[in-house]
């Protein structure tokens, strides 16, 4: 088991003076670029090949920031206990997409709708992080959008069908290494590793904590 080196930087420990404007501006230049909507092949552009992926189902994820209270959080869900992948597993709104799908990121957007109302005209898509590999199968695309507004999620509704309840995680909170590990693992003779991020109500790991790492490299760098 081993954590994260490193040290806070100040664009995390003073987020709560930065506006929708300039999170997008720090924040978008380190992430993936989105496609060109206009470009027909958007779908490959934003789901390019990769090795040994052609077996794996699309499926995208919407990695919604939104201001709570002057200061930045990052919406994750807790999945309802009957559901057939992930059950009970802390994660973010999305899930597969679908044939009428025009991109991971109105697949992203859609299935944020879907499970806790959260409208898209309200999301500032700004970038795209690294795609994750589902044990249940899916090639995931996570979307990083930024929510209009102060206290949006007043106005969420969790679908029972789908999401048991709603929390949000302080994004200052990727600023500790200390809440970052890596649990060593070996799964049929091979090396299996998976990430915790630590928090005092929930358990977060695995594909969850995978993309929240992805996210604290990126906004190390917006300074």
């Amino acid at each position: 088991m081993s954590k994260i080196s490193g040290n806070s930087n100040y664009f995390l420990s003073d987020l709560g003076k930065l506006n929708h404007v300039e999170l997008q501006k720090r924040l978008g230049c380190r992430l993936n670029p989105l496609p060109n909507l206009l470009d027909t092949s958007h779908r490959e552009l934003t789901m390019p090949p990769l090795e040994k992926a052609t077996s794996y189902r699309p499926a995208a994820i919407l990695v919604p920031l939104l201001r709570l209270q002057f200061d930045w959080h990052i919406l994750m869900t807790k999945r309802a206990a009957h559901l057939v992948h992930h059950a009970g597993q802390v994660s973010f709104p999305g899930g597969k997409m679908e044939p009428f799908d025009a991109s991971p990121v109105e697949a992203a957007l859609r299935e944020a709708f879907e499970e806790v109302r959260l409208k898209p005209c309200l999301v500032q898509v700004v970038g795209l992080l690294d795609r994750v590999l589902s044990p249940a199968g899916f090639l995931v695309q996570p979307v990083v959008g930024i929510v209009r507004g102060e206290n949006a999620l007043d106005s969420l509704v969790s679908d029972p069908a789908e999401v048991e309840s709603i929390f949000t995680l302080p994004l200052k909170h990727l600023a500790d290494p200390n809440n970052f590990r890596l649990v060593q693992r070996r799964t049929d003779g091979r090396r299996n590793d998976y990430w915790v991020v630590e928090h005092d109500k929930h358990l977060i790991w695995g594909l969850s904590a995978r993309v929240l790492n992805d996210l604290r490299r990126r906004v190390k760098k917006a300074v």
